[in-house]
């Protein structure tokens, strides 16, 4: 259990009005685990100088696995991390951050740091996203920064807000993600053009996915963002409505026409695979997608859900996803013959000649993406043999009904 045995240090703020800055600063450790010693006893405590400057310092997590503490410098937004083993300082400070996200920092802690994953992510009024490694206090990535030429890694608003950048606030952190939201304290009237949700690889800041969205002020952020089991749910402050983001589920058909042919004839393979998440089963998307919504590939998926859901442009580009086809011949051999990617309409076909006569089954395969979980399709069609061909001296006569029942006779 870590402490403070006295008030932090304070800065120009609490200065000015004639509180006076205290020299020192302590903190300690009291043991909670039986095996290292007796419970409630003092595993460390340690006098800190109060840092140069008038600066206010603030508590801003621990992280439990790595065995540290950070502290923030918050006029200058900078990091401090401390051991807590022995209560030793390890880093810092750690250069400044962007100088709008001071206006970030005098809020709640959550709004100064985030600890997960051995990082320390911080992201304010700036609208940068910074990651530093809690135990050496080195920068591992940026995300928003890009500038406008680069998209997937870009808070830049233009004239759409008032600081050039959107304020961007960290949501949650889970299942190896750092969500992100344009937000601030309190939502401006009228409301930011542009504002959106985004998913970034807790790893490496790589964007994974953004939509529009402004979640809410920062009261109502931290009760509204829920993950678990793969699935994240908020509030849309755009639409009024709650979402949840994650692997949908898909229904795959398939049928083979003809279902009886000849041999040495083709056989065409089709089929759908379409998106069955509930969402699609709602009113207005089903009134847009009558025949139902198709599935689409990762790569298109950020555009696809904005057209589906949230009246954005329709992808020009749209690319589906592959179908495996596979068959059981009557040889009871079982093989893939060819994969088939969908189209816009969520139909794939495939053309295939069998290379043996007798009954086949047609199995249809979608092995899933990141955006839907897999499924699958089953028919079946006969091949017959084709009829021999009659020989040019002896050509073969059409047989009559009489010749027919006189065979049937004989075979009773």
């Amino acid at each position: 259990m870590l402490l403070a045995y006295t008030a932090l240090p304070v800065g120009f703020a609490a200065v000015n009005t004639g509180t006076p800055q205290p020299p020192t600063w302590t903190m300690y450790a009291i043991n909670l685990n039986s095996s290292v010693g007796a419970i409630g006893s003092l595993l460390w405590s340690k006098t800190y100088p109060a840092p140069a400057g008038n600066l206010t310092l603030t508590f801003s997590g621990a992280d439990w696995q790595t065995r540290t503490f950070v502290m923030n410098y918050e006029e200058t937004m900078q990091w401090v991390g401390y051991s807590l083993t022995n209560g030793a300082q390890l880093w810092g400070p750690t250069p400044s951050q962007t100088a709008l996200d001071y206006y970030g920092t005098p809020g709640s802690p959550p709004l100064q740091a985030f600890l997960a994953y051995g990082t320390l992510y911080s992201s304010s009024y700036g609208g940068i996203c910074y990651a530093y490694n809690d135990q050496t206090g080195k920068l591992v990535f940026t995300w928003g920064n890009g500038g406008p030429s680069q998209p997937d890694n870009s808070t830049y608003s233009g004239f759409n807000g008032p600081y050039g950048v959107y304020p961007t606030q960290i949501q949650c952190i889970a299942n190896g993600v750092v969500y992100l939201a344009t937000d601030e304290h309190t939502v401006t009237n009228p409301i930011y053009v542009g504002a959106t949700l985004a998913a970034i690889n807790a790893t490496t800041g790589q964007q994974i996915w953004r939509l529009s969205g402004y979640p809410s002020e920062w009261a109502a952020t931290g009760a509204a963002w829920a993950v678990a089991a793969g699935y994240l749910t908020f509030f849309n402050g755009y639409d009024g409505q709650i979402y949840s983001i994650g692997r949908g589920p898909s229904a795959t058909t398939v049928t083979a026409g003809p279902k009886v042919t000849t041999f040495g004839d083709n056989v065409v393979i089709s089929g759908t695979v379409m998106d069955t998440s509930a969402g699609t089963q709602q009113a207005e998307q089903k009134g847009d997608f009558p025949n139902g919504v198709p599935c689409a590939a990762d790569s298109i998926m950020q555009a696809w859900m904005g057209y589906v859901y949230q009246q954005q442009a329709e992808p020009t580009n749209f690319a589906g996803v592959p179908v495996t086809v596979t068959v059981l011949d009557s040889n009871h051999n079982c093989y893939v013959i060819g994969t088939a990617t969908t189209d816009s309409s969520g139909t794939y076909s495939l053309t295939w000649k069998p290379s043996i006569p007798g009954n086949f089954t047609v199995y249809a395969d979608f092995l899933g993406t990141n955006g839907y979980w897999p499924s699958n399709g089953e028919t079946t069609f006969n091949v017959m043999s084709a009829a021999p061909t009659a020989s040019p001296e002896d050509p073969a006569q059409p047989q009559s009904q009489l010749d027919l029942r006189s065979q049937l006779l004989e075979t009773t």
